[in-house]
């Protein structure tokens, strides 16, 4: 079975990738934001991009600037088209990273700018991405791995993440009030695309949440904060690497085989229910998903399902063949 350095070694080049994007670019001291800078964060505010997105689009259009030395006002169309060539050939950047790049640029000088952009909606398209079916784990592994961790607080939030289906930056970013005994459900707050989402919340997971309460947080220092999993740092939550680090050791410990990253708990969640009968558009609400289409992407060709197809050749009578 590969170890967890193989596991992460594996997701590396992604993880490095996204760190990369989503790392906020870091003003250097004593110098003032630029006003089209200043500008751009602003209308990224204004219309209504998440911070995770703005945090990308202001970090790709600073590797614009750095590539050419210049402000972007001052590069040409097809410089821009150039510096894409780059981030495809040189840096290897996969399909979806230069899709926010894209998109970063597009709105710089679309909106910010606002300048005419047709000649650069031609030369800079969005790449096609490869559609890939993502692995699941049978439930049996499920279990398996929600129940290796010996710390509450570990093994809850895995129980989160695949009990509710969410992202691990959701599962991350839950506080306290975000569970409504009453109701027996949970609430996503800030969920991708800034869109927020309630959840029902299993007998199981809730047990799980109230042992984790009274064995590692009641009486304890932190006790009062509002986030559900703390983080290293006092009144923070638990960082999402933190989070996968929790997984990966889970994962280990358990002896299944790893088939990705902790998202795939994500997948499998979707995967069970869609298993048990649950109707495409309710799992589309669960996942929190806009489009139809990408919870499609959840329809796998399960081991259930294949042993119930049944050749058509089964259906013709064999009285005459070989006569």
């Amino acid at each position: 079975m590969a170890s967890v350095s193989d596991m992460k070694r594996a997701t590396g080049r992604a993880d490095s990738e996204v760190e990369a994007i989503l790392t906020p670019p870091r003003q250097p001291r004593g110098r003032p934001m630029t006003p089209l800078r200043a500008k751009y964060i602003r209308d990224l505010v204004i219309r209504g991009r998440s911070k995770h997105t703005q945090e990308a689009y202001i970090r790709y259009v600073c590797d614009l600037a750095r590539y050419y030395r210049r402000s972007p006002e001052l590069i040409s169309y097809e410089e821009v088209t150039g510096w894409l060539y780059h981030l495809i050939k040189e840096r290897q950047l996969s399909a979806s990273s230069v899709n926010i790049a894209v998109s970063a640029v597009r709105f710089l000088y679309a909106v910010t700018l606002g300048r005419e952009t047709l000649d650069l909606m031609a030369s800079v398209p969005h790449m096609k991405r490869a559609t890939r079916r993502a692995e699941v784990y049978a439930r049996s592994e499920v279990e398996a791995i929600l129940t290796a961790p010996r710390q509450p607080r570990h093994r809850v939030l895995l129980m989160t993440v695949y009990g509710c289906g969410l992202r691990i930056s959701e599962a991350t970013q839950l506080k306290t009030s975000d569970i409504d005994r009453a109701r027996m459900q949970l609430r996503v707050r800030d969920g991708k695309g800034a869109k927020g989402r309630v959840l029902p919340l299993s007998e199981r997971l809730l047990k799980e949440l109230v042992n984790y309460w009274r064995a590692q947080r009641q009486g304890k220092a932190g006790h009062d904060s509002p986030w559900l999993f703390l983080g290293k740092k006092a009144g923070q939550p638990m960082s999402t690497y933190a989070g996968q680090n929790i997984y990966y050791s889970a994962l280990k410990k358990s002896g299944v085989r790893y088939k990705g990253g902790i998202h795939t708990l994500r997948h499998s969640f979707a995967t069970h229910l869609m298993e048990s009968g649950v109707e495409l558009p309710l799992v589309q609400h669960l996942l929190g998903h806009s489009s139809l289409r990408t919870t499609a992407l959840y329809l796998h060709v399960t081991a259930r399902r294949l042993a119930e197809v049944h050749s058509p050749l089964d259906l013709i009578s064999s009285d005459g063949i070989g006569q």
